[in-house]
Formats: C-alpha cells, structure tokens, sequence
C-alpha cells in the first residue's frame, strides 16, 4: 500500500483560452468546486502550484454533510475502498500518557457503518479519510467531467478583473506563461491566500489573542498499537508529559502528531523525534519521522467573499482551528452554495447581483463555525499535564479529569447539530414564512423545513433519500398529491429556469416538513414552503433567484426577507473581533 498519491496533470494550457471559471487552488476545497462545476457542464480551468503529491497528511474527519455533497457527485462508497481500513472503529481515546492510564473515551463507528453516526437524520455519516486518499478521490472524480482541465505545477502569477470577467496570467516551470480569461475566478489557494490579498479583502478575527504555533510530524511508529494499554483508537489525546495528539492515518502504524510549541521553542526534526519518543516512553529508535510541519491556527473570516468576478472559498474565506474537523467541510458547504449560482448566472437565468448572497449566506456560517472550532480549542487548552494523573494512587484525579473532558470535549464528536443545522436568516434569495426560529443545540439536530433550512432527511418509499431528489435544479417538492403546484412550476419554465417536480408519499413527510409544497434550492436548502401554491408565483421565483430587490411584496407574506440588521442566529454567540487587514 502506497500513502504518496500520483502526481497531477501538468500539461501545457493553451493561450488565450477562455473558461467559464478559472480556479486557483487543486485542494480539497478547489477539486470539489471543479466537480460541482463540471456537474453543471461549465468549462473549468484549475490550476495548483503543487504537484499533487500528498507528502503531508491532514484534514481526515468527513463529517455528514460533506458526506452528502459526495453523495450527489456519486462517490460517498469510495471511502470503503480507500486505503484505511473500513472496519476499524473511529473512537476518539483520552489519556495520561501513552502507557498511561485512559482517562475519557468517546466510541464512534466505522466507516462501514458510518450512517448510524446521522441517527436517522442523514442518509449519510461522518467518516475518517485521510487526505492521501480523500484528495485522490476527489482529483479522479474532477478529471472525470468531460468540461473540466486540471493543471498542477501551474502558478496564478497575476490576474486583471475586468467589466465581464478576469484576465488570469499564469506560469509553468516547464511551458512558461500563458494567459487565459474567464467570467469568474474562483479562490480557493489557503490560508495565506494570494488571491485574497491581491484584493485588498481584510477580515476579522474573532479574539485577540487567538493564534498559537504547533508542531506536526508525520511518522511511522511499527507496532505502537501492541506496546499500549489502551484499546484501539483513531486518535489519542495525551496529557503527559505534555500535550500531544495522536492521528491514526493507516489504522496500523502511520500517524499525524502534533503538539503546541513553547515560546521560543523551533525543534529540529530530531528534536521533534526525540520529543514523540519522549511521550510514548519508547526508544527513538522506534520513531520514524517521515516528515515534519510547523503550523499556526487561526479564527478569521474574510470581510467578503466577493469581489467583481473574483470568489473566495475554502480556507482563502476563513481560516479556523482544526479543532472539531470543521475546516475543511465548511469550505465543501462553500461549494454547494456557489456552485449554482456560479451556473444561474453564466446561463443567464439570474442576474450576477446573486452572486453577492454567497457572502450574505455563508459568512455568517463562517463565522458560527470559526466560534464552534474556537471554542473546541480553548476546551483542549485547558487540560493542563498533571503528574497526579499518572500516580497509581491518583485514581480520585483521573476520575475527576475525564468527568471534565468528557463535559467540556464531547461537543466535538457529538456535534450532528453543527453539522447540520444549516441556517441562513439573513438571506434576501429565502421567502421566510413567519415561523419562529429554532432553538440550536451543537450536539442534536432537530430537522426542520422552514425556509433557509437545510431540506430533512425522509426516507422514500424505494429505500433512497428524499435528498437524492437534490442537487442539480431546484426541485418543486409535493408533499400532498392534492395541492396543485402547476402555476409555480410554469413561473419557473416561463423564465427558462431549470426545475425538477417530485412527488413524495412517504410516511411522516408532512409531519417533517411542515407543508403540502416544499421549494428546494440545488444546494438542498429550502427556499420556500406552503400549504397551497403561493398567490404570486412570478414573485416568489423573482425572489429566490434573485430577481427581485429585497423589498418586493408577494401575497400571502411569500418574499418576506429579513433585515440583516437586525436577525441573529441564536448558535453565534457575542465576541471580541478585531479588523485586521
């Protein structure tokens, strides 16, 4: 078995070409805008300065709504027949040290029975994909669309936005500079994102004091898992002699390490063996370090998501701490967000003024999952080492420092609600019907349908989803055969407005989507939902596509928006931010 992916395709690009969507960027985030792009049948160019090679593994926890987005590209099963095992449990071990005592244990199942994670609420679940595999899946799946040309170890060295798109000058170590055009460019090259700062686009940072630096290390450890204690486990959170934390990549003996750094303290690598040998109270000899990263985290969100035909997405729109895997995800719920309305306005069925809802939409859950993983970090900081903990007699302390972990730590692998709970109150493109907002809860997920929701979960009479209707148009969803819906349904074809019309009868629909018709977006967020077809069909379709300004008036409350000034979303709490630039 092999943990080094083949390199990417680093053709030639002819000059002057034009797409409709360049993207800068070949990771997780920039490969499944491609799909989702090429899905749509839109020409697409991505470029990575990379070759493609996962050298350095992150990024492994897939949570469910990821898992749905795959799901519609056709390629949620991959992960069994990836390179970690599908049987070995994923559960999350706490302990005093590595020939410690274990302290907390959160037990979470395999991927090959990843669904029973959703509870019934997703046809999906969260599983562990480490990126050696989840980027090749995701690479072979993007050169499968016949409309999309991948490109690694090609730069984006400068780019021009124009009245009607982008003038994009990029470079090859081997075929030199070419220049190409497209409508849109769509950022999606990290953190540090030069795209970003060529825009000038600031952001804010949600605590003053927020960053810290870490140390990682990829290694081989032969046969750790038979020299410990403990039970098997995908990750293991040390506490002595200092904090570290153990990544299965393999579930044999590959692992991610990391740990925080010291003021001051800049390890070589043989420092950093020492160091992991130091805690697994082995010879270093028994470390393999195959190679080694120093990273900082981050709690910032772009101040937009746009500017003219430039977009960001991913980690170039907001930067969080790993802590509760929401990074990355969050930069895939990016994707099917942009996706469509990248398509509505290139088809010509919406007006480019939809492209400013993605910043309206997805900043604000940016920001709530910014919070979400700064909080899971703050909760890691404070388990402190406590040599108590590995005293034989210290059994009162050990029972005391899980019952804390477990209280302050478990929101972060029982965190369905956060996965889930897509809602967008601020949106001007969601006809909102005046029913009350519910209450959030990070660890449980309560489905509703009111609009800006995500659509539940039921399942159909077949055995699929109701959710598998998603993903490609807007999907006019009859819930009771007898409301008759036609009239909403012709203001859609009147328009050259792509929509799919379904009817449903499953058991319990009605009771879960509180509605006899359901409009639902192709990102698989309710739009709009009634029991009879709206007075004003031509109003509500203007609405949602964005037509229509935020104050159009549509019988029966249809295109009701809300003011951004003045609606909260109850699961962002109140924090110090500060501008930075």
């Amino acid at each position: 078995m092999t943990l080094t992916s083949a390199p990417g395709p680093t053709g030639d690009i002819p000059d002057d070409t034009t797409y409709d969507v360049v993207i800068v960027g070949g990771g997780p985030v920039g490969l499944a805008t491609a799909i989702e792009l090429g899905a749509r049948r839109l020409s697409v160019l991505l470029v990575e300065r990379e070759d493609g090679v996962v050298r350095y593994p992150t990024a492994e926890s897939i949570d469910t709504a990821s898992m749905e987005l795959l799901r519609w590209w056709g390629i949620a099963d991959a992960v069994l027949r990836s390179g970690f095992p599908a049987d070995v449990m994923r559960d999350i071990s706490f302990v005093s040290r590595m020939t410690g005592y274990e302290l907390a244990r959160f037990p979470r199942p395999s991927n090959a029975e990843r669904r029973s994670t959703a509870q019934g609420l997703s046809p999906e679940g969260g599983v562990w994909w480490p990126k050696f595999w989840f980027d090749l899946t995701l690479r072979e799946r993007a050169a499968a669309e016949t409309t999309v040309d991948l490109r690694y170890r090609w730069t984006c060295d400068a780019f021009d936005d124009g009245s009607h798109g982008v003038t994009v000058r990029l470079a090859s170590p081997v075929h030199g500079g070419r220049t190409v055009r497209a409508r849109y460019l769509v950022a999606c090259d990290g953190a540090g994102s030069p795209v970003r700062k060529a825009l000038g686009i600031g952001s804010l940072r949600d605590s003053a004091d927020v960053r810290a630096r870490w140390q990682g290390a990829f290694v081989s450890l032969p046969g750790l898992r038979t020299r410990v204690p403990h039970a098997p486990a995908v990750q293991y959170y040390l506490v002595n002699p200092r904090r570290m934390i153990l990544g299965s990549l393999d579930g044999a003996d590959l692992w991610r390490v990391t740990y925080p750094l010291r003021d001051g303290e800049t390890p070589t690598p043989a420092e950093v063996r020492a160091t992991i040998a130091d805690a697994l109270d082995c010879a270093v000899e028994d470390v393999q370090v195959l190679d080694t990263r120093e990273w900082s985290g981050d709690a910032v969100v772009a101040a937009s998501f746009r500017s003219g035909h430039v977009l960001l997405a991913g980690d170039a729109a907001h930067r969080m701490w790993p802590s509760g895997g929401h990074g990355m995800n969050t930069g895939l719920g990016d994707v099917a967000n942009l996706g469509w309305k990248l398509e509505a306005v290139l088809r010509g069925w919406a007006p480019e003024d939809l492209l400013d809802t993605y910043t309206a939409e997805r900043r604000p859950h940016a920001e709530h999952m910014v919070l979400r993983a700064w909080h899971n970090y703050r909760a890691d900081n404070a388990i402190l080492p406590d040599p108590a903990l590995d005293d034989p007699a210290g059994k009162e302390a050990r029972v005391h420092a899980g019952e804390r972990i477990v209280a302050t730590r478990r929101t972060e692998w029982r965190s369905l609600g956060v996965q889930l709970d897509v809602r967008y109150l601020t949106s001007p493109i969601i006809a909102f019907d005046g029913s009350p907002e519910p209450p959030s809860d990070p660890e449980r997920y309560v489905p509703t349908a009111r609009p800006g929701h995500r659509a539940p979960h039921t399942t159909l009479a077949d055995g699929s989803s109701v959710r598998d209707l998603f993903g490609r148009h807007f999907t006019l969803l009859n819930i009771a055969p007898a409301v008759d819906s036609g009239l909403l349904a012709r203001a859609f074809r009147t328009r050259g407005i792509p929509l799919d019309e379904e009817w449903i009868g499953a058991e319990g629909a009605r009771e879960v989507y509180g509605c006899a018709i359901a409009l639902v977006r192709p990102d698989g967020i309710v739009a709009w939902r009634g029991d009879d077809c709206p007075a004003d069909p031509d109003a509500l379709v203007d609405r949602v596509t964005g037509r229509a300004d935020e104050n159009c008036h549509a019988a029966e409350g249809s295109c009701t928006a809300a003011d951004p000034r003045t609606a909260t979303d109850p699961r962002t709490a109140a924090d110090s931010r500060t501008a930075e630039g």
